[in-house]
């Protein structure tokens, strides 16, 4: 495919497209996703029915087919390799690259996986035998089986020999790995530097023995914080004898960040294994229900500690008007702070090792604007109620909550990366409900402890 048009999505491009469907006019509608890149199909196609999709699929060639499938939204993909049958399916594999190729197979159901594996070419169906035993979120699961590694006694006419063999199986070549006579990787060298060096020149004498790779079990997160620190554009995968398997490029990271972040900003919002582009309202409920539920549960427990304080509240009733101030700034301020931790832990940024600094600069922080808050409640509950002295003591109780709010956001991400949870976890539900509960307890302690001491 190719981007002479630059055609927008739009909704004169969409009635275009259903125009050609139904008219059955599959020469112009192959002219028009040929000006079009194949993320820009993949858009096309998610606004489109199932029957449409179908049809374009009927008209791409297997690799143009392939290079849409994989840009495609998961639960669209999904539909639509329902909708495919697996003589189709097949023919799309073939043309992918093993990564890609193997993340598409293992999405579908085991017995049908089986089916298509058996019908693939024998090089393809072994490439999808290595890579499928790796999880998904595992560099081993996201890595590919395209590269160029050479032996360290080669020459580098040797290399540039290779990579002519190999250059319509490898696509965005930036450096050749160099092995030993066990495979095992000992060097890396740059197509800049194979290209600089004379021809007879042996491997061993230019390559750069410190290379950069990573476990095929380790975890995708631990493959992006290498190549964010080094600035690599790929990086090998290597199995417990140090053997090269595969590689990672540039492309696969970004998609990795993209789903982290995705993952991270669900798990905060409570929206666990909902995809953006989910349309099902029963799968979106069942994905959100039970975080609803739990907040229910949690603002109970916060009803039931007002009940426990309704003498004081009686007494004076000006004092449940700020229950949702108190509850807000709790929710506010812990919600900041394990933003801050949860982004800093996911991108390396926070380290454990600095554990004990982090949650000084929360605290400080948290003091430094519950000063400045709990001062301008303080007036405004004085000049409410007639009664400075009260004021204060409600401007104190706030300063205390956006301290213990500032607290909890920032450790509970902490305990949990340390007992091997997904820090962005500690936000849903347990952060922002416990803050309005024990925001609402120290509130009402300070208050009653206040009217009790007054007589």
């Amino acid at each position: 495919m190719t981007n002479l048009g630059k055609p927008q999505i739009s909704e004169k491009l969409i009635d275009e497209v259903k125009d050609f469907i139904m008219q059955g006019n599959e020469e112009a509608l192959g002219r028009l996703l040929e000006e079009m890149m194949p993320a820009d199909v993949a858009d096309l196609i998610e606004h489109l029915d199932s029957d449409e999709r179908l049809f374009i699929f009927k008209v791409l060639e297997p690799e143009g087919a392939g290079d849409v499938l994989v840009e495609i939204e998961p639960p669209v993909q999904g539909r639509i390799l329902e909708d495919l049958d697996n003589e189709a399916i097949s023919e799309i594999v073939q043309e992918l690259e093993s990564d890609d190729a193997a993340d598409l197979v293992g999405d579908l159901p085991a017995d049908r996986a089986r089916a298509i594996i058996g019908s693939l070419r024998e090089d393809v169906s072994q490439d999808l035998e290595k890579l499928l035993p790796y999880p998904d979120d595992t560099a081993g699961g996201i890595m590919g089986l395209e590269y160029v590694a050479i032996d360290a006694d080669a020459t580098v006419r040797d290399a540039i020999h290779l990579i002519r063999e190999k250059r319509k199986e490898v696509e965005n070549l930036y450096h050749i790995w160099v092995v030993d006579d066990y495979e095992r990787l000992v060097g890396v060298i740059s197509l800049k530097d194979l290209v600089l060096e004379p021809g007879d020149r042996k491997i061993r004498e230019i390559m750069n023995p410190e290379v950069i790779s990573v476990h095929a079990d380790a975890d995708q997160e631990e493959v992006v914080h290498l190549v964010k620190k080094y600035d690599l554009v790929n990086i090998p995968v290597v199995d417990d004898q140090y053997r090269l398997i595969g590689r990672i490029t540039h492309d696969d990271i970004i998609d990795v960040i993209e789903e982290e972040t995705d993952e991270d900003i669900s798990l905060m919002a409570g929206v666990i294994n909902q995809e953006i582009t989910e349309d099902s309202p029963l799968k979106i409920s069942r994905a959100r229900l039970p975080w609803l539920i739990a907040g229910l549960l949690g603002e109970i427990i916060s009803a039931l500690v007002i009940s426990r304080f309704e003498t004081s509240v009686q007494r004076i009733i000006a004092l449940s008007f700020f229950f949702p101030v108190i509850m807000a700034m709790g929710g506010s301020t812990g919600n900041q702070a394990a933003t801050v931790v949860v982004r800093g832990l996911a991108t390396g940024d926070i380290s454990l090792l600095k554990i004990g600094r982090r949650l000084l600069v929360e605290m400080k922080v948290a003091l430094f604007n519950g000063l400045i808050c709990g001062v301008l409640l303080g007036l405004i509950v004085g000049l409410w109620i007639a009664d400075f002295r009260l004021g204060s003591v409600v401007g104190l109780a706030l300063v205390v909550i956006v301290l213990n709010a500032s607290f909890l956001g920032a450790s509970v991400p902490i305990v949990l990366k340390k007992l091997h949870f997904d820090p962005a976890l500690g936000t849903v539900p347990f952060v922002a409900t416990s803050n309005d509960i024990f925001g609402l307890l120290i509130y009402l302690i300070f208050v009653t402890s206040y009217l009790r001491l007054t007589g």
